[in-house]
């Protein structure tokens, strides 16, 4: 399985993070980590026997508590778990003291939150300017190790074509070896959000930046990510781990049958680890159904479904358990039959991206009832 481990602050609230996030400060960070780590030693006992082979760490800006960052993954691996970590951070923030020691905590992935290489764009998105050799510099800082991504924003408002040809330009000419092209979301906060464009111009743009990226000679690996060649953990632990368990406030965790999240308020949070209960506040059963299509979805965002993987997963061949997902897939052309695999097709890019961004609007959607509720 993957583990994700949730660090809610940042300094900044974004009309377009569609993520749980609250003001950073060293009085709430202190009481956030001491119970943080109660639930990571808790889940860690009560799962002895699973192996987490890959740890993420989101937030939030995570590398806000760098330090308590890294004795969270200090504590993952006493445990015996051998495991490559990514962890995200913010080009406001990140600097070479704090790369340093995510390095000696085993840290092999960085993703910065840099959304637009363009500093006349950041004001725009709600976020402070930043200069180019300023961005130039945390990038480089962030170059010790194998893996740096940088997060990008597709479909802001007015952006066109030779805006986006600009920021994967700025991306090959950097020192980061992979970029996630994500797509503009509603926020979590009320009110807040970045005006979306069209499906007809969010399509067009998307598959603009496929064929730039393609001419660049970038790899496309998932629906949303391309490198430079090999590049370790992707942008989705999911792809590889269908199954993952999350510690932290509004931290989510999929584990057979079961989708449930972490409560969201951090008093309660806090106040369940001082008295040794479960921190979960909502939880849905999956039927087998579910749980198929979802395996499918994560799958096809890493642009292959292996069919063995699947049998071996569900005791029944893809073809039996989703009949009509994979023959409408086939038939319209947005899937390939390659034998071993099904794999998706250039015309299924598109579709593949907008059935997981509407996964992650609905996910964001249960964030924002559960913070509006106190849950």
């Amino acid at each position: 399985m993957a583990l994700y481990i949730h660090v809610p602050f940042c300094t900044m609230m974004c009309p377009f993070c569609i993520f749980f996030s609250v003001p950073y400060s060293r009085d709430k960070a202190r009481p956030y980590f001491k119970a943080l780590t109660g639930e990571l030693e808790g889940v860690l006992s009560r799962l002895e026997g699973a192996s987490f082979r890959e740890v993420y760490v989101g937030g939030g800006t995570p590398t806000l508590a760098t330090e308590e960052v890294c004795e969270a993954l200090d504590i993952v691996r006493s445990m015996g778990h051998r495991f490559e970590a990514s962890v995200e951070a913010s080009p406001y923030d990140i600097d070479d003291h704090k790369v340093s020691q995510l390095v000696s905590a085993g840290v092999t992935r960085i993703s910065l939150g840099v959304q637009s290489f363009r500093p006349d764009v950041l004001p725009r998105i709600g976020r402070p300017r930043i200069s180019e050799e300023g961005l130039r510099a945390a990038i480089e800082a962030c170059s010790r190790v194998r893996t740096v991504n940088v997060d990008v924003l597709l479909g802001l408002p007015g952006q066109g074509r030779r805006d986006l040809e600009l920021e994967l330009e700025a991306f090959y000419e950097s020192k980061a070896n992979q970029l996630t092209l994500y797509p503009l979301m509603p926020s979590i906060r009320e009110g807040a959000t970045l005006p979306p464009v069209s499906e007809r111009r969010e399509r067009e743009l998307y598959y603009f930046a496929v064929d730039k990226a393609k001419t660049m000679g970038l790899s496309q690996d998932t629906v949303w990510g391309f490198s430079k060649g090999p590049s370790g953990l992707g942008d989705e632990y999911i792809v590889d781990f269908d199954l993952f368990i999350g510690v932290g406030a509004g931290a989510m965790s999929h584990v057979e049958g079961l989708f449930y999240a972490n409560t969201f308020n951090l008093r309660k949070y806090e106040d369940a680890a001082a008295k040794g209960r479960s921190p979960v506040a909502l939880a849905r059963r999956l039927s087998p159904g579910e749980e198929q299509r979802l395996y499918a979805l994560y799958k096809l965002y890493g642009l292959r479904l292996p069919k063995r993987d699947f049998r071996r997963r569900f005791g029944k061949p893809v073809y039996l358990a989703m009949p009509r997902e994979v023959m409408a897939g086939l038939a319209l052309g947005l899937l390939r039959d390659r034998g071993e695999e099904l794999v998706v097709t250039r015309r299924g890019l598109y579709a593949i991206s907008y059935l997981m961004k509407a996964f992650y609007i609905k996910i964001s959607q249960i964030r924002a009832m559960a913070i509006r509720k106190g849950i």
